[in-house]
């Protein structure tokens, strides 16, 4: 398994149509606590910001993760640790 970052974004108006879309979708990630901006309003940005990071095989593995809406505005990085200088 690999790491993966997925950095999901929706303009503030789109809130309830992001959160809406978990209803009835599967997940390992559903119930669980992320970092977004929606929850502080984006503090005045254009664009909302929600980031989970996952195990999964491949890039498309991560983003199978989240439900079609969410996913079609969701980047995905792989990722690892590292030691910071």
């Amino acid at each position: 398994m690999a790491t993966f970052m997925l950095s999901h974004s929706h303009r503030p108006d789109e809130c309830r149509v992001a959160f809406a879309a978990w209803r009835g979708f599967e997940s390992p990630l559903r119930h669980d606590h992320v970092l977004g901006s929606c929850a502080t309003r984006g503090a005045g940005a254009d664009v909302h910001r929600i980031w989970w990071t996952v195990e999964a095989s491949d890039c498309d593995a991560a983003l199978a993760q989240l439900p079609e809406y969410v996913a079609a505005r969701t980047e995905v990085s792989p990722v690892g640790a590292l030691a910071t200088p």
